[in-house]
């Protein structure tokens, strides 16, 4: 009898012609979509008030201890403002173009020699795509690489440079928005040492 009254019941709901009362009313449809509301909606709110508790008491421990909370703000901010202040291979590509402008609306005999080379080199790496770039989170790195970024990927193994010559690879470095050594060739960019002497 269990095996007719089930067969029955499954009939009845994989039966398309057949509806019921409710299916009609829609109030098994709203039970199935209040499911799925709250099979969505509950882990928000779990989040939500894990936050909110971690906040809480981490307000408190902060009352309780507030030299080391500031000194841990401020550490916090420090980091977060050298992040988002460290700069990129395009701002570096920025620079040294503005650099080179300035450079070329100088006359050569007016052009001190030392930025116009360092500018000079930057620039043909840049053209023959040897310029890279690696942000270590608070500072950025730019270096002469191997070869072509395109060829990079087949050269990995074969042309890798040893870890001796990074060093001597370095182009730049970047802290905040700045390139040391572009800041250094370009501080007296319009002096001709050699007029001098």
């Amino acid at each position: 009898m269990w095996r007719v009254n089930r067969l029955t019941s499954i009939w009845k709901l994989s039966s398309p012609c057949r509806t019921t009362s409710t299916d009609i009313t829609g109030q098994k449809k709203s039970g199935r979509l209040k499911r799925t509301f709250l099979w969505f909606y509950n882990p928000f709110v779990t989040a939500a008030k894990d936050y909110r508790d971690v906040f809480l008491e981490t307000g408190k421990k902060m009352t309780k201890r507030p030299i080391k909370s500031s000194i841990y703000l401020s550490l916090f901010g420090i980091v977060s403002y050298f992040w988002y202040k460290n700069p990129t291979l395009d701002h570096y590509r920025d620079v040294s173009l503005s650099n080179h402008h300035k450079l070329l609306m100088l006359s050569w005999r007016v052009r001190n020699k030392n930025s116009d080379q360092f500018v000079d080199t930057v620039r043909m790496l840049d053209r023959e795509g040897r310029l890279a770039h690696r942000s270590f989170f608070l500072f950025s790195v730019v270096y002469c690489a191997h070869v072509n970024s395109e060829l990079r990927e087949f050269s990995k193994t074969f042309l890798a440079p040893r870890w001796a010559e990074y060093l001597d690879r370095i182009v730049d470095i970047g802290v905040l928005g700045r390139w040391y050594y572009m800041e250094n060739a370009m501080l007296d960019y319009d002096i001709n040492e050699d007029e001098w002497k």
